[in-house]
């Protein structure tokens, strides 16, 4: 009898746990758009994540909002669990840090669990989460530890969790890839997926030129050598496909458990990461490759195999998941759910604002965009449609100057959203009058 109801109550919970909703929520680091082959670069390696895209939807121009520090990561981190635009996050602490979205989760009936990178102002994991894999800091010294490398031991934990997992309530799991971050460190075998000779770099990066004036952060030496960017982008693929397997293990798991087809699954990047385009080597830009990153999204009831092109931010996923569950009365997010723009019911913003530091600001709305550097007075305006690489400035075109007058409108509308206090106005007003 004993042996009967162990066994009608094991079919009960495994029951259970095939019809609710749990969320796996995988975020990489310094990820561009380029380094992934669903985005459209066929010399990537990465079969998991190109099949998640092909069930979920894909948001191809997905930006983060900018930084206060030359690790981008934090702010993107903290704007993402918090909710919070740039400046507000700016001021979080852990005093004064708002409800994190996965204790929100845990307050809704969510077992919540993370392993993997930390990095972002306010509240420590342990605050926030209820269980803790192995948790690495920002900045790794070398991936390969004692217990093995740092991508396996994220991947394995994430695992080991799915396949333990017994709770009767649904589960909320962050995991924080390390990977692509320096020290980009893996296996050979990786490595010899990418020849640094045969990589295709973006037309916006040219050989032997002086890095760009403009922009603060450079982490290569002047000038600029197209050798060196090949090298770095072969380990950086070379580490995402590292990633992309623990990944599939993640899915696989998931699968065996019987309870992929009801798990969301969100997969993003913090950022992304110029490798010479513009004259940049670093990730501290307005620059689409730095600026942008990947972001998917496979849940139950969404159309499978869906790219969206319209303009979003990274942490518009913090609403999503929120609505995607149905939950109401969720308040003070900033950012926006994605959920009616994937269901077709309402459109994407009518612009995107971008802001690093004081020097660096810009506005992107109908495919135009302007790049502003308010300590040096330059100013860069191009058409994203006609040249995505940023390779032609139309500043000097007759036809720019009204649409650059409304890109600075747009501009200051958002600075008085979100508490951005350099006057744009002052220093560009020749494109104003």
């Amino acid at each position: 009898m004993i042996r009967i109801v162990f066994i009608l109550l094991t079919f009960a919970l495994h029951a259970n746990l095939q019809a609710q909703t749990n969320i796996v929520f995988i975020e990489s680091d310094d990820q561009s758009n380029q380094a992934l082959g669903a985005y459209g670069n066929t010399a990537m390696v990465t079969p998991n994540l190109d099949a998640l895209a092909k069930d979920g939807v894909s948001f191809t121009n997905a930006y983060n909002m900018g930084c206060w520090s030359p690790a981008v990561c934090v702010p993107s981190r903290t704007m993402l669990f918090y909710g919070k635009t740039l400046w507000k996050s700016q001021k979080i602490n852990r005093k004064n840090a708002p409800k994190a979205f996965p204790e929100v989760l845990k307050e809704n009936g969510f077992a919540t669990f993370m392993t993997g990178k930390w990095h972002a102002y306010g509240k420590k994991p342990n605050e926030i989460f209820e269980k803790l894999g192995s948790i690495q800091p920002g900045q790794l010294k070398t991936y390969n530890s004692k217990a093995g490398h740092i991508t396996d031991i994220t991947g394995k934990e994430a695992v080991e969790y799915i396949e333990n997992y017994k709770d009767n309530k649904p589960f909320f799991m962050y995991v924080a890839f390390n990977a692509p971050h320096v020290p980009r460190q893996t296996t050979q075998n990786y490595y010899d997926l990418y020849p640094a000779k045969e990589i295709v770099l973006p037309p916006s990066v040219v050989d032997n030129i002086p890095l760009n004036k403009n922009v603060k952060y450079q982490y290569t030496n002047n000038p600029l050598r197209s050798k060196t960017m090949q090298n770095r982008v072969q380990q950086n693929n070379a580490m995402v496909t590292h990633m992309d397997d623990r990944i599939g293990d993640i899915i696989k798991a998931l699968k065996q458990k019987g309870i992929y087809n009801n798990t969301i699954i969100v997969f993003m990047s913090d950022h992304g990461i110029n490798f010479g385009e513009n004259g940049v080597a670093g990730k501290v830009c307005l620059y689409e490759p730095s600026v942008t990153a990947p972001l998917i999204i496979k849940a139950p009831k969404i159309k499978a195999n869906t790219k969206i092109k319209e303009r979003v931010y990274l942490q518009d996923i913090n609403p999503t998941l929120f609505d995607l569950l149905g939950f109401k009365g969720v308040e003070n997010i900033d950012f926006q759910s994605l959920k009616p723009l994937i269901d077709k019911k309402a459109k994407a913003r009518e612009s995107i604002y971008l802001a690093m530091f004081d020097d660096q600001r810009g506005i992107i709305s109908n495919n135009k965009k302007l790049i502003m550097y308010p300590k040096t007075g330059a100013i860069e305006y191009y058409n994203l449609e006609k040249d995505p690489w940023e390779t032609r400035n139309l500043l000097d075109n007759k036809k720019s100057k009204p649409v650059i007058k409304s890109l600075l409108s747009k501009f200051e509308n958002w600075q008085l959203k979100v508490g951005d206090t350099v006057n744009v106005n002052k220093i560009y007003k020749e494109y104003i009058n």
